[in-house]
């Protein structure tokens, strides 16, 4: 994924240095826009997604005293890739041309095969990880009402259905990426990503000092910096403003009739 992103990013700086930038050279490009921060806020929680291969790194590694530097570098090159990613973009589309999607940006791209593969790579990334997600909800979903056995038209029809059918829903209702993005991203997202881990974190402090002692958090030499409660406490802050601040410009733009 940091691969083609980092392709994405050559590509539209190569537009910049042949001067083939659909940006005037007089355009005035604002660094700040108020009324996009629901957007921000919500392409911010995806672009963290990258936390989910985080144990990946640790798993494998035999000496695990140099985590704190392999997780460091991991994303430092996360930073970089879409620091690429947003420049490039900025400086040869311009805010104004870019696509609610950001890889038909590259249709147009005079190697057809490349423009082809990057257009339709989300949808190969979607088509791949769809039926991965989409089993994990659904035994998910299982747990959460009971642990018991289901009859076979349960496990194998109702729940699958109450798996597919919401997304399914949603998809053929609205093709506005900008609302999908706010939305999914503001709540669900930040409550996947920050509110719920953060919460296991306090809860499980809690339980570990109980159970073994003040001191158990000290036994584990590989520790996180980060191993003070205001950390999760300020994530939990931090995500309330982030849905503060959708809910918000939300309500304004409807009443606003925007």
């Amino acid at each position: 994924s940091s691969g083609i992103n980092a392709e994405y990013g050559v590509i539209a700086l190569e537009r910049i240095v042949k001067k083939e930038s659909g940006v005037p050279a007089k355009t005035e490009i604002k660094t700040f826009v108020l009324d996009k921060i629901p957007n921000f806020i919500g392409v911010s929680v995806y672009c963290f997604m990258c936390q989910h291969s985080l144990p990946s790194f640790i798993t494998p590694m035999k000496h695990q005293k140099r985590s704190t530097v392999v997780l460091f570098s991991a994303l430092a090159a996360c930073l970089g890739v879409y620091l690429l990613v947003c420049y490039s973009a900025t400086f040869s589309f311009g805010p104004e041309h870019l696509e609610k999607i950001y890889t038909l940006n590259f249709e147009n791209f005079h190697i057809l095969a490349i423009a082809l593969f990057l257009e339709l790579y989300p949808v190969f990334c979607l088509s791949a990880s769809y039926p991965i997600i989409g089993i994990t909800l659904r035994n998910n979903l299982k747990t959460l009402f009971s642990k018991r056995e289901y009859p076979w038209i349960v496990d194998r029809v109702v729940f699958p259905l109450l798996t597919i059918i919401p997304p399914t829903i949603i998809g053929l209702a609205t093709a506005n990426v900008e609302v999908l993005v706010a939305y999914t991203g503001a709540f669900s997202g930040v409550a996947i990503q920050y509110i719920f881990p953060a919460c296991f974190v306090l809860l499980g402090r809690m339980k570990v000092k109980s159970t073994f002692g003040r001191e158990a958090s000290h036994v584990n030499k590989n520790h996180s910096i980060f191993s003070s409660n205001a950390w999760p406490i300020g994530l939990l802050v931090w995500s309330a403003a982030c849905m503060g601040f959708v809910i918000y410009y939300k309500i304004a733009a409807a009443v606003m009739g925007r």
